[in-house]
């Protein structure tokens, strides 16, 4: 098959015309030795070459790609998970220490603080490696005996079980003892050790903020730095804290004096820490590591504090595809990279699960999830007795180490799952409420079941009825635990029934009979009310409707129609027909002759362009309190295609010709400064200096080059521009790409790209140095059906709307390495929509189908709020400015004139009844209200 693969590689080179190798090098951007040895037939080459290769040879890239990949699985052996000297996520072990490289000087510098204190904390972020370092690094040097736990749940009964083993007593027996006090813990420290000193490490420290009740984690913060600090302490204590909980540690008064000094900060391994990391435990399996799978590794995670699960989980999926006792580049990119094999194995996984197995899958994960409170969500430890489902799905999660089996508990194997695998991450962000609630219903089981079923700790009232929604994924004790809320309850309220009943049979024969008489009066009077409502309703929504279509003919009388329907029933379609048309009575006309075909102002400042009927030339406008000024005519054919943030700079479309990309940071003297040739441009930066498309690639020197064309392969580039007309491309990763957006200030730019079933689509953040290095910039992220992405003006929020699920999903990614789900918008009306940020990420203006403009209030994390709905005016919508503090929203149209919509009721009425042409007799009341008395429209 290799020889056969490159074979034909040679022949395409024979159709391509026999190119030289140099000319390849030159198309392809690779060397010519590389090329020439992905002919020779020794060993495969990798999937980057080989596209090269093919595409410098004009072959068709999707049938090598999947020969390729054909081919590198045929070459992958299956060896047995002991083979494997790489842990993946899971952490080092003590018994790991020979394959434990890269923290060398770390651990030496742990060893000898511990050596000198009696207490120690280990900070550092998740992922940093902390757990590793306590474990092979520490403890496997330790010549003292060692006890490593975790607080868990319950930290009384964790250090109960770790002693027992050290004295032979009952647990049972030291939990009891250890729960009277604090301070015997290090009573039974000492009974333990005679005349050497424990090393007690307490791994995971976090779990007594996130897991422990408040008296179990007071106990345990005392208990250590009292054993630690006695006169006659026997232990060194070593606390594993995750960096982002630093600050919990604070709000303890014995943890501050006893960390004083004695703290070890675990930041990101150096490039060569991680060779070494990288190499060692291959070279200990007797394996080699190509140099290029190394130098690729180095650069995708030096300087993340994070990657070190990423990059053992990577290593692990490349030794599975290995050739031979040799790590491939090849192999790596198989498996999905550093960025992506966590969620490629996770989805595999999942995607061969039968439906119900991936029901259960979900709630097993789910439970493991520990919901962060203004931190990062953690994992979380439960007894097995929690996980109701079958024993196989628990071994197959484990077995591609998604989770970590104890004798009788269950964990993630690192919370580096939880964002890199999308999946999870969209469970948690949807569930989030549901979950908090969930936890809760499992604590009060949990104590219930603890005091001997106590009906004091059952739910009861609101809580009950919250609970009742999670009857589809309740354990059976969480189940019975509901049960006996709900037959505690009924039989509250039947005692109180039984209580009420009796009274209201005394007063039943005193009422009844003035209530048969009043009740006929009544129901009369009831009636009679309830069909004036409904004929009030019906007749606002009829006169509201006739008030949008006045508009464009006589708007003074839509303005007092719309006001009448609304005072003859407040509807909310007749509010929205009084606010439509004061906005479009009072709309300012910017427009002065001959009128413009197409108008665009800049986001931000005061300059708009516009283009006369014919698109034969252009005027640059300066627009200021509603009125506009004229700065600058230009004869140049084309319409404004957008137009830069910072109004400095618009692109020009023509039919008949080039695009053109013209600065206006002078306005008076608008400048061509490049010419633009078959270039699709989606989306330009916050200062139109860089352009970015989709299309083919064809390595353009200039933007008028006859060969820069872009047919739409699925090829996303980018584009800088000079004064002179000279452009460098930087071409971004990936095939398939269906739209691109940048980043204001264009270091970070999203792709959308096909996934292999035509139906997902992977968002993918990319960073782009200064010289041009597009490296991932945060994890694949996976939606279904047709999505598009949209930058804050600020670069710190990103929006991902999804037509075919009518949604918009609002992400922080201040931090683009760790998106934060921020708000979702459900039902939404996305029919060749726009959707934009205003109010510095405060709202979203969504332009969801023509007449219809919304608002969204998103500032408060997870509860977007709908402040308007503007449906009916008349203007095609061009521009749109949301002002939250002022509650007006002002729209321009592709025809100069700009609306004003305000959007405080009280004040919109007050404004109305103002104004000298509130004439209410010209109301024409018995064409409009027939059968309603009139009535005045103001007070």
């Amino acid at each position: 098959m290799l020889l056969r693969f490159a074979s034909d590689l040679r022949r395409l080179r024979d159709k391509a015309g026999r190119p030289t190798y140099r000319e390849l090098s030159r198309r392809a951007n690779y060397s010519t030795a590389a090329l020439s040895a992905a002919t020779a037939g020794r060993k495969l080459p990798s999937l980057a070459v080989t596209l090269a290769f093919v595409r410098a040879c004009d072959g068709d890239v999707e049938e090598w790609r999947e020969r390729w990949t054909g081919i590198a699985a045929e070459d992958a052996p299956n060896p047995a998970p002991g083979d494997i000297p790489y842990v993946g996520l899971a952490s080092f072990q003590t018994s790991d220490a020979d394959r434990f490289f890269g923290r060398e000087t770390l651990t030496a510098t742990l060893v000898d603080l511990v050596g000198r204190r009696r207490f120690t904390g280990v900070f550092g972020a998740s992922g940093s490696g902390k757990s590793s370092l306590l474990r092979a690094g520490l403890a496997a040097r330790s010549d003292d005996p060692v006890v490593i736990i975790t607080p868990g749940r319950d930290p009384v009964e964790e250090c109960a079980v770790a002693l027992s083993g050290l004295t032979g007593e009952s647990p049972v027996a030291v939990k009891a003892d250890l729960a009277a006090s604090p301070e015997n813990l290090h009573l039974w420290i000492r009974k333990a050790m005679d005349e050497r000193d424990l090393l007690l490490v307490v791994d995971q420290f976090e779990e007594a903020f996130t897991q422990c009740a408040a008296a179990d984690r007071e106990w345990l913060i005392r208990a250590l730095t009292f054993a630690a600090n006695a006169d006659s302490s026997r232990v060194r204590v070593v606390i594993g804290v995750r960096a982002d909980f630093y600050g919990h540690c604070g709000r303890h008064p014995e943890l501050p004096p006893a960390l004083h000094g004695g703290q070890v900060l675990v930041g990101p391994m150096s490039a060569d820490e991680l060779r070494l990391a990288i190499t060692g435990p291959a070279a200990g399996a007797g394996a080699t590591v190509e140099t290029a799978l190394v130098v690729r590794l180095v650069a995708d995670v030096t300087g993340r504090a994070s990657a070190l699960p990423l990059v053992s989980h990577a290593l692990v999926e490349t030794w599975r595809r290995r050739r031979g006792m040799t790590l491939s580049l090849a192999g790596y990119e198989q498996a999905g990279g550093v960025e992506h094999a966590i969620a490629r194995t996770a989805e595999e996984f999942f995607g061969a699960l039968s439906p119900e197995g991936r029901r259960d899958a979900r709630s097993v994960l789910l439970r493991l999830i520990a919901l962060g409170d203004g931190t990062e969500d953690t994992r979380r430890r439960v007894r097995r007795h929690e996980l109701e489902v079958d024993q196989d799905l628990l071994d197959r999660l484990a077995r591609v180490r998604l989770i970590t089996l104890d004798d009788d508990s269950v964990e993630l194997t690192h919370e580096a799952l939880i964002q890199a695998w999308p999946r999870l991450r969209d469970w948690i962000a949807h569930d989030r409420d549901v979950l908090r609630r969930h936890r809760e219903l499992t604590d009060a089981t949990d104590t219930w079941e603890a005091h001997g079923r106590d009906p004091d700790g059952l739910y009861r009232g609101a809580r009950l009825g919250q609970a009742r929604g999670l009857s589809d994924r309740l354990s059976s004790r969480e189940r019975d635990f509901l049960d006996a809320s709900a037959a505690a309850e009924n039989s509250r309220h039947a005692v109180e029934r039984r209580r009420t009943r009796r009274l209201k049979q005394y007063v039943a024969l005193l009422v009844a009979l003035a209530v048969v008489l009043a009740g006929t009066a009544a129901y009369a009077v009831v009636a009679e009310n309830s069909a004036d409502l409904q004929r009030n309703s019906a007749l606002s929504l009829r006169a509201a409707d006739a008030a949008l279509r006045l508009l464009p003919d006589r708007p003074d009388d839509a303005v007092r129609l719309a006001l009448t329907a609304y005072r003859v029933s407040p509807t909310a379609e007749a509010l929205n027909a009084v606010r439509v048309a004061w906005a479009a009575r009072n709309a300012v006309e910017l427009t002065l002759r001959p009128p413009w075909r197409r108008m665009s102002l800049a986001p931000e400042g005061d300059i708009a362009v516009s283009t006369e009927p014919e698109a034969r030339s252009f005027t640059v406008w300066e627009v200021r309190d509603g009125t506009a000024r004229r700065r600058a005519d230009v004869l140049a054919e084309g319409r404004v295609d957008m137009i830069s943030g910072d109004g400095g700079v618009f692109l020009l479309e023509s039919d008949r010709g080039p695009t053109t990309v013209w600065s206006i940071a002078d306005p008076d003297e608008p400048r061509l400064v490049a010419t633009l040739r078959q270039v699709i441009v989606q989306t330009m930066s916050r200062t139109g200096s860089v352009l970015a498309g989709v299309g083919e690639r064809h390595e353009p020197q200039r933007f008028d080059h006859p060969e820069n064309v872009l047919s739409g392969t699925g090829v996303a580039s980018m584009w800088r521009w000079g004064d002179d007309g000279v452009v460098t491309e930087v071409r971004l990763p990936g095939e398939r790409v269906e739209s691109v957006a940048l980043r204001g200030d264009a270091r970070i730019v999203a792709t959308v790209r096909l996934g292999p079933d035509y139906f997902q689509r992977y968002v993918e953040l990319w960073h782009v140095g200064l010289t041009g290095r597009v490296t991932p910039a945060g994890p694949l992220l996976i939606e279904e059906g047709q999505v598009r992405v949209v930058f804050s003006p600020d670069g710190e929020a990103l929006a991902l709307v999804n037509e075919t699920t009518k949604t918009v999903d609002v992400l922080d990614v201040a931090d683009p390495s760790a998106p934060r789900h921020v708000a979702r918008l459900d039902d939404l009306p996305l029919s060749a929509s726009t959707v934009g940020f205003a109010a510095g990420n405060r709202a979203l203006v969504i332009h969801g189908r023509p007449e219809l403009v919304q608002v969204w209030d998103i500032a408060t994390p997870g509860a977007p709020r709908q402040v308007a709905s503007i449906e009916g005016h008349p203007a095609t919508v061009d521009y749109l400015l949301y002002r939250p503090d002022e509650r007006e929203l002002t729209i321009s149209d592709r025809d100069g004139e700009l609306l004003r919509f305000d959007l405080d009721d009280r004040r919109l009425l007050g404004e109305l009844c103002e104004w000298s042409g509130m004439d209410e007799d010209r109301v024409d009341w018995g064409r409009y209200f027939p059968g309603v008395p009139r009535q005045r429209l103001c007070p």
